[in-house]
Formats: C-alpha cells, structure tokens, sequence
C-alpha cells in the first residue's frame, strides 16, 4: 500500500484527544485517520450514525446559546422539573 503526504487542517482539541486515545491502541494520529479513511472506503459513507437535531432539540441548543435554558442547583431539582412535565 502506497503512502502519500497531505496536510489537514483540523481542530487542535480534538486532535490532542483523538492522539491520546489512538496511542492507547498503540497506533499514530496518521493510523487512526487512515483507519477512518478504509471505513469510510469499505461503508461508502461515515462509519458511524449522523443525525440532524430535530425540532425540540435544536429549541433547547438555541435556548443555551441565549442562555435562556433553565438551570439548577443539584440534580434532584432537575429530575422534579422533569417529572413535572
């Protein structure tokens, strides 16, 4: 199997994290990426599930980008509000 270089621009946290992890199987950052890329290859698509927020969920992520969401002070509290529904 040939090798070539190329360059990614990607984020730089998750990066640092997906490095962590492949080291733990004892692979590189290159090996990981090429793991995904045979996925990818193999699958003809994501190897994993993609998903669109639905409605519901998008008015909850909106609603903590305006930090309009509820909060509470323990999760006891949050489990009341939510069995009051």
């Amino acid at each position: 199997m040939a090798r070539i270089s190329t360059s990614l621009r990607v984020d730089e946290d998750a990066k640092k994290a997906a490095t962590k992890i492949f080291k733990e199987y004892g692979l590189s950052f290159s090996d990981g990426v090429n793991i995904f890329l045979h996925q990818v290859s193999l699958t003809k698509g994501f190897p994993f599930e993609i998903k669109l927020p639905n409605k519901k969920t998008m008015k909850a992520i909106d609603e903590l980008n305006k930090r309009e969401g509820k909060s509470f002070d323990n999760v006891d509290d949050l489990f009341t509000d939510l069995e009051d529904k």
